[in-house]
């Protein structure tokens, strides 16, 4: 019995324990235990994923409007409806946890989605990469021309290469002439061709002499020296200072080294027959450095004139104008003539102060300070000494002082002298360059024994004199000035006066005068040079003796292929005695006058 209501003791109690757990269970537990949510939201997750996944790399990338529509979330309203209120809990709470976790996924992969749309847009980008490269592998050519440009011959011109009055073509004189050559008469024919092509010039005298006297051709123009080439007057390529390469073989007239300091209006041939043949060169490499020289004449008997003049414009590379046409350049000059001077009475003799040499040395540099259409400015300087000294030299200067006995510089001594000079030149062009004018203005300061721009025209009429010239030169200053000007490239005139401050033995002046006209009103041409040294009175200017140069062309055509005309020369023969006398030479002709 006791067991029977022990039993029954116990079994109350453990109703009474259950019936708040079931209680619990039925009104409060069902919200209160989410484990079962959790697993299956887990297994939801991870099955999402799943499917998510291919439907991430499913989105319709070629329609754009489908992720738009799947934006819209249904799955919440299909749960509501649904009738069993335990599933429609769980789906209810299932829903709202899975649309809170799928809805930023779903936006997150749409952004994606969105990000991934102008990624593939890449190679329009890469397109307009390739297309901004383009332009500079265009530009980077464009920008070596340039350079090539700029590191050629400047595109300033030169003061010193003319006024540009060469033109292509040629022209054939020649007719039937007489003579007379210092007493003598001849008859004969006479040749003057000249052919220009391009950059090429040749020019030919051939004179045919018949003597009435002695009844034989005259043959002296082909006796010593270079002989038979003395019929070339020129073989030219090129323009000195235009092109960069200019050389000329034959007879040199009015020519320049550098800016003039030693060898200024520089003439080679002083003889009607006995012409020289020398070289006149100037070359450049892209007008960055180039050389500058004379050669006076190829006859093997001595080495004569040289000049050799290395120069440098080390700024041609840079696009400043005024910098980049500075130039610097250095001369040297060396002769020793000892060629065979055939004297009037068929002896020979040759120079005495030249026999061991004499040399000099020169400095000058250039620069353009303005260059526009119609005017050009230029500024030079120059530097040279004079190195003649000899034992001859020395002891014929002191003889000679000792037996006038009169004051001179030479008491003492002789000493090699020198000179500066600072000059511009102005270059004028009117109306498109019908008319045009080069002014040169140069202030000159030199020491005793020495003579300005001592390698002249006068330096090939007897060197010996020019040489003795310097033991009385006294120190003095002067003025160099020149003007040259041309007319439709047609008529070119022009002139140059070295005049000291004061005009005396001692520092005498120098006059030349030149002028080209070319078939002015179809029938005049006149070509013509003067050139007067060692001149102590302005006032014999024009008077010829032994101090004067002269040569003149005067032609009249007569139609377009017929001419008559005649050749006037005023040169010098040397002496039995050393010395020179001047010979004039009258050509008168009629023959043809050919323009091509």
């Amino acid at each position: 019995m006791n067991r029977a209501l022990i039993y029954l003791f116990f079994s109350v109690f453990l109703l009474s324990l259950s019936v708040p757990v079931w209680a619990q269970d039925t009104e409060a537990d069902p919200y209160a235990d989410y484990s079962y949510l959790w697993e299956d939201n887990k297994k939801k997750k991870k099955k999402k994923k799943k499917n998510d996944a291919p439907e991430v790399k499913t989105v319709p990338v070629y329609e754009p409007v489908q992720p738009e529509e799947e934006v819209i979330y249904t799955p919440p309203a299909d749960t509501l409806i649904d009738e069993s209120p335990v599933d429609s809990l769980q789906q209810v709470e299932d829903l709202p946890l899975d649309s809170l976790e799928e809805a930023p996924q779903e936006e997150v992969q749409y952004r994606v989605d969105s990000l991934d749309k102008p990624i593939e847009k890449e190679p329009l980008e890469e397109v307009d990469e390739e297309e901004y490269q383009e332009p500079e592998i265009e530009k980077a050519p464009k920008e070596k021309k340039e350079r090539k440009d700029r590191s050629g011959a400047p595109p300033v011109q030169d003061f010193r290469s003319g006024m540009g009055t060469e033109s292509g073509g040629g022209s054939f004189d020649g007719g039937l002439t007489v003579t007379q050559i210092d007493d003598q008469y001849f008859v004969g024919l006479v040749l003057n061709p000249e052919f220009s092509i391009g950059k090429v010039g040749v020019g030919l005298n051939v004179p045919v002499l018949y003597g009435l006297d002695d009844q034989s051709i005259r043959t002296e123009i082909f006796k010593d020296g270079v002989g038979a080439a003395r019929l070339i007057t020129y073989i030219r390529y090129g323009v000195q200072k235009a092109d960069p390469v200019c050389v000329k073989v034959g007879q040199l007239n009015n020519t320049m080294v550098g800016f003039g300091g030693l060898i200024n209006n520089y003439t080679n041939s002083t003889s009607f027959e006995k012409r020289k043949v020398g070289l006149h060169y100037d070359l450049n490499v892209k007008g960055l450095a180039g050389i500058d020289g004379v050669y006076s004449d190829f006859s093997p008997g001595s080495f004569n004139l040289f000049a050799i003049r290395p120069y440098v414009r080390p700024m041609a590379w840079t696009p400043i104008p005024i910098v980049r046409t500075f130039e610097f350049g250095a001369t040297i000059v060396r002769d020793k003539d000892q060629s065979k001077i055939v004297a009037s009475d068929s002896t020979s003799t040759s120079y005495l102060f030249t026999r061991n040499g004499i040399g000099a040395f020169g400095l000058d540099m250039g620069v353009t300070l303005l260059r526009v259409p119609f005017i050009q400015i230029d500024l030079f300087a120059t530097y040279s000494k004079l190195n003649v000294t000899s034992e001859a030299l020395t002891d014929s200067l002191e003889s000679n002082y000792a037996t006038t006995n009169e004051p001179s510089i030479m008491s003492d001594g002789f000493e090699n002298g020198s000179g500066a000079s600072v000059g511009i030149n102005f270059r004028f062009h009117f109306i498109a360059d019908i008319l045009s004018t080069d002014v040169r203005i140069e202030r000159l300061n030199y020491s005793d024994h020495y003579l300005p721009q001592f390698f002249d025209a006068t330096y090939e009429i007897n060197k010996d004199a020019r040489i003795y010239a310097l033991g009385g030169a006294e120190k003095m200053s002067g003025f160099y000035g020149s003007l040259t000007g041309h007319i439709l490239k047609k008529v070119q005139l022009g002139g140059s006066l070295m005049i000291p401050d004061d005009v005396t033995e001692a520092t005498p002046a120098t006059v030349r005068v030149n002028a080209d006209l070319d078939r002015l009103a179809d029938k005049f041409s006149f070509h013509g040079s003067y050139i007067k040294g060692n001149l102590t009175d302005l006032g014999d200017t024009f008077k010829f003796d032994e101090r004067s140069l002269a040569k003149l062309r005067v032609i009249y055509h007569l139609n377009k292929f017929l001419a008559a005309g005649f050749d006037y020369y005023w040169a010098f023969t040397p002496t039995a005695d050393g010395g020179y006398k001047p010979t004039k030479y009258v050509s008168p002709y009629f023959g043809v006058s050919i323009q091509f």
